[in-house]
């Protein structure tokens, strides 16, 4: 059962940066998953899409200190709301489940392949389609 969107908008204490669709469809993704998982979430990720007022916004680095940042793309929030929740969902998942971020840490591509499929996994199980 999904949990009151307005609850989880405010525990994110303005980490949700974008347009109030990123917002909504972030909020709704995270109502599908257990309390635990929707409290880890709301204090420690970023949500970073297009904004509707600004062409560009800066952090400092204590804003994100220890912190995850999710970057949802222009071209993701048009697809069809299913596939926006599973990807949304399946970057959490990455966060949740403790992965390295081959950007930054040297991974072979099994290790690679293996932690989408955990994301995949981890998606597929939170995932609720209305």
């Amino acid at each position: 059962m999904k949990k009151n969107l307005k609850e989880i908008c405010r525990k994110f204490t303005g980490k949700l940066i974008g347009t109030s669709i990123m917002k909504l469809y972030v909020c709704e993704t995270i109502s599908f998953m257990p309390d635990d998982i929707t409290e880890f979430v709301t204090q420690n990720c970023w949500f970073l899409s297009s904004m509707e007022n600004a062409w560009a916004f800066t952090f400092t680095g204590n804003d994100l200190a220890d912190k995850h940042l999710i970057f949802l793309s222009d071209d993701l929030l048009l697809q069809r709301v299913e596939q926006i929740r599973f990807i949304i969902a399946h970057e959490v998942g990455h966060v949740v489940l403790g992965h390295r971020n081959s950007v930054m840490v040297r991974q072979s591509k099994k290790e690679i392949q293996k932690q989408e499929k955990e994301a995949d996994t981890f998606a597929q199980t939170y995932l609720i389609m209305e």
